[in-house]
């Protein structure tokens, strides 16, 4: 469903409705990439849930506290406590549970994440999990709403006067990738080939750990390939959380994925590249129930320049990405 409200993940929409992570995510889907099944609460959704409840004069009260010398912290924390116990608006709520309705309803596992429409205001990146009922589906809309106002972002907009009252915050909701029975990782071009990272279970590999992969793809796909240590991984804790593991030996002896795994990953990094015009760093995470791949995010990235020190001596940039 396409709604003021509520829109599919899987075209252009822009990241003033749907925010940047969801907006980049929607981009690539249109392109044929496999993202994660979903839809996005627009900025609409979050004006007109500030509009319902009449949050608008609370805000701009507690900003004028502050200003007027109240703790940063209690102010912010007022905003969001005010947020979190507001209902849901029907019209929105309503819109939700369709969209959540269409991805499978009750039962069906969702991520809940903020997409802010600029990161620069640091707001923190939430996230809820496992989510299975559409009640909490929409609880966890409404606590991304309420993050737009955690403290940093509250001192940052006063940093760089910015109107708190022009702020959104769209929200994504995606189906579960069952990362933790997988695996997951990274990819990003680097001049002809594209490196990837790869390690068992949940997140962004560390360096050194990780299985290590350049690829060269085309007719004739290059493949180098450099098993890492993968000693532990993250897997899913009851009820949402997250902990880390021992691998088992049959983990770390194997490499994480095939060469045909490989050939995909490298293909949607080119198409990524190729759709943004410029270099992006792709997060991946494939699914241990269903052996596919899908992309979870997607972020530019700066290539390595290299700095001429002195008499013809060279330096690279290293990528942390």
């Amino acid at each position: 469903m396409n709604t003021e409200y509520v829109v599919r993940l899987d075209g252009d929409f822009g990241s003033e409705r749907i925010g940047v992570k969801a907006a980049r995510l929607a981009a690539l889907a249109g392109e044929g990439i496999r993202v994660p099944e979903g839809f996005a609460l627009t900025a609409a959704a979050y004006r007109e849930f500030v509009r319902e409840t009449r949050l608008d004069p609370l805000i701009a009260q507690w900003i004028r506290r502050f200003r007027a010398g109240c703790d940063l912290v209690v102010a912010a924390a007022e905003i969001r406590s005010a947020f979190r116990d507001a209902p849901m608006p029907p019209a929105i709520a309503e819109e939700i549970l369709t969209a959540y309705g269409e991805l499978g309803g009750d039962g069906t596992d969702v991520a809940v994440r903020c997409s802010p429409v600029d990161g620069a205001d640091g707001v923190q990146d939430e996230v809820f999990l496992h989510l299975r009922t559409g009640a909490d589906v929409v609880a966890a809309c409404r606590r991304c709403f309420a993050s737009l106002f955690g403290t940093v972002a509250v001192g940052n907009r006063e940093a760089m006067g910015l109107d708190h009252l022009e702020a959104v915050m769209p929200v994504t909701v995606q189906t579960m990738v069952r990362a933790d029975l997988g695996a997951s990782g990274t990819a990003r071009g680097e001049s002809t080939f594209v490196r990837i990272r790869a390690t068992w279970g949940l997140g962004e590999p560390p360096a050194g750990d990780a299985d290590l992969y350049s690829v060269h793809p085309g007719g004739r796909p290059l493949i180098v390939r450099h098993r890492g240590a993968k000693l532990t991984k993250v897997v899913y804790a009851d009820p949402r959380g997250t902990r880390t593991v021992p691998t088992t030996y049959d983990e770390r002896m194997a490499l994480v994925l095939t060469d045909d795994e490989l050939q995909q990953i490298a293909a949607w990094s080119v198409a990524a590249d190729q759709h943004f015009r410029r270099p992006m760093a792709l997060e991946w995470a494939k699914d241990g129930v269903t052996g596919s791949l899908f992309v979870v995010e997607v972020r530019p990235w700066a290539v390595p320049t290299v700095t001429i020190a002195a008499r013809g001596r060279s330096a690279a940039v290293p990528w942390h990405g």
